[in-house]
């Protein structure tokens, strides 16, 4: 057992979780806790949907589909019963990018052949692209087009910044508002801070750029290492009440924790340590 994990079992009572309002969790297609990227095998897949299945969550979210990531969550999700939020990776700008995004549109092509489209809470052609909102948005209206012309009914959209959505509407053109929040990146948010930051500023905002729209909260959580960021402060007691305010917050709110282990391949100690797994059962009776 890593001193990580160890650290949280001496914080939290075994087996209380309480209730989860979170719709799901994003995961990396690395195993956590390796300094190395290294894929998930299936078994792991398998492990991280029964895992979101066991407390309660309905999806799980994946960014790019190396490793045979999307298969292998697809058919984990569906021998757990739960769905998934496909997201293409997108590699520079969209021009930059465009070759992998058309050949990871046959791939999820396949895999709706494969899994149906009822498999797929929607897909997502790009997260945080380095892009104008123009141009993003005209390789999302292109993607959806296609895959309507070849039969796939899923909702196709994109997933940026909260503020770059805000600032930036036609981002909410799609068939869904998809944004990534994260109050430790928004100085001067506190952990117990979360829960208002979300509920607050963030889905406010965000229902006035995009009315009408669905709006998925898909990345939000709090790192448990690392520098301190405005009146953000990196620890294990920190992430744990960030977690609680987030979970009451996702009453409300269609929200994806992130993430669901660390990820230490990553370039440094708050990217790494979002990883929520055990600590997620700190939720108990905090709302």
């Amino acid at each position: 057992m890593n001193s990580f994990i160890a650290s949280l079992l001496l914080l939290l009572p075994l087996g209380v979780v309480g209730t989860n309002h979170f719709a799901g969790i994003n995961a990396a297609n690395s195993i956590g806790n390796n300094g190395v990227y290294t894929c998930r095998t299936q078994a792991q897949w398998n492990q991280v949907a029964n895992d979101a299945k066991g407390l309660g969550m309905v999806a799980i979210r994946i960014v790019g589909f190396d490793c045979n990531a999307l298969d292998m969550a697809s058919s984990a999700a569906a021998q757990a019963g739960i769905s998934v939020l496909a997201g293409l990776y997108v590699s520079g700008t969209i021009a930059q990018g465009i070759d992998g995004i058309n050949t990871d549109v046959q791939t999820f092509r396949s895999a709706v052949a494969k899994y149906g489209a009822g498999r797929y809470v929607g897909l997502t052609v790009g997260n945080e692209v380095q892009d104008s909102a123009a141009n993003i948005m005209a390789k999302v209206y292109d993607v959806r087009g296609y895959l309507q012309s070849v039969g796939v009914n899923v909702p196709v959209s994109t997933v940026h910044t909260w503020n770059f959505i805000r600032d930036n509407p036609s981002m909410c053109g799609a068939d869904f508002a998809a944004a990534n929040a994260h109050a430790f990146y928004d100085p001067p948010s506190t952990s117990s801070n979360a829960n208002n930051f979300i509920s607050n500023t963030v889905m406010p905002a965000l229902r006035a750029a995009c009315p009408g729209k669905t709006i998925r909260i898909t990345e939000s959580g709090w790192p448990s290492r690392g520098g301190q960021v405005g009146a953000g402060v990196a620890s294990i007691p920190d992430e744990l009440t960030a977690l609680q305010g987030l979970n009451c917050a996702a009453q409300n709110v269609l929200m994806y924790a992130f993430e669901y282990d660390d990820q230490l391949w990553k370039s440094n100690d708050n990217e790494r340590s979002f990883g929520m797994w055990v600590k997620i059962q700190g939720f108990a009776n905090s709302c």
